[in-house]
């Protein structure tokens, strides 16, 4: 079906203050001034007496896979859709994108982990952030209660698939952005952000306590297993 590249052109400007949002906005002036990632990240650490340094590479992290052209273009490749809680191909099923997902999470914490203090360290552990926060966002993934039912995916030719004859377009990410990625309603955040904000907040716990205790990696593996048993289950 032929695309029509004035309306094209027009759709995609309508995005534009959402445009480097593949998932909870960030702040990007003058596009975007809303802040979704960065709010959730620190109502998270609230209390948590995380140092200016570690909260600065924490947002830093959070904001990284979305932030910039490069962000939002490679977000759009099948390897790089685990990063926000999608499933890599139109086809892959939710319990494939839930493993793919919870093994990238793995990685980038036992990643994190392995680095020494400092910026870099919890930068990556604002990665790990960025994509649990992600599956929260309706935009992203359905949860009944912490399970996630279906998990959604990113990409230009979504909208263009057809239905199939009595049937409805199975519900994805919208292209480029996606309006119920806000994570604010009436100045309040929405009941989304604020779990994931619980979640994130249960994240940094478990970081103070693996990084003060310097846990063998047994240890971490099971811990982390756990947090996700919990927040991410199969």
């Amino acid at each position: 079906m032929p695309i029509d590249p004035t309306g094209a052109i027009g759709s995609l400007g309508s995005h534009l203050p959402l445009l480097l949002a593949a998932g909870w906005l960030i702040r990007v002036p003058p596009l975007s001034r809303e802040e979704g990632h960065e709010a959730i990240t620190r109502h998270a650490w609230e209390g948590l007496r995380l140092t200016t340094d570690q909260q600065r590479a924490l947002i830093r992290g959070v904001r990284a896979p979305d932030a910039g052209l490069v962000g939002f273009l490679v977000s759009a490749l099948p390897f790089a859709q685990r990063r926000h809680a999608l499933r890599a191909w139109s086809g892959t099923s939710t319990a494939a994108a839930i493993q793919d997902t919870r093994n990238f999470l793995m990685a980038r914490h036992l990643r994190a982990l392995a680095l020494p203090e400092g910026r870099g360290r919890w930068a990556t552990f604002g990665e790990v952030l960025h994509c649990l926060q992600d599956s929260y966002s309706t935009a992203h993934a359905d949860r009944v209660g912490a399970r996630i039912v279906r998990m959604k995916h990113w990409g230009p030719l979504d909208g263009l698939r057809p239905a199939g004859p009595g049937t409805v377009r199975a519900d994805e990410h919208g292209f480029p952005a996606d309006r119920r990625d806000s994570a604010w309603s009436s100045g309040e955040l929405t009941a989304e952000a604020q779990a994931a904000v619980a979640s994130s907040s249960r994240y940094l716990e478990m970081v103070l306590r693996q990084s003060r205790s310097g846990e063998a990696e047994k240890a971490v593996l099971r811990g982390f297993a756990e947090f996700l048993d919990e927040f991410m289950p199969e």
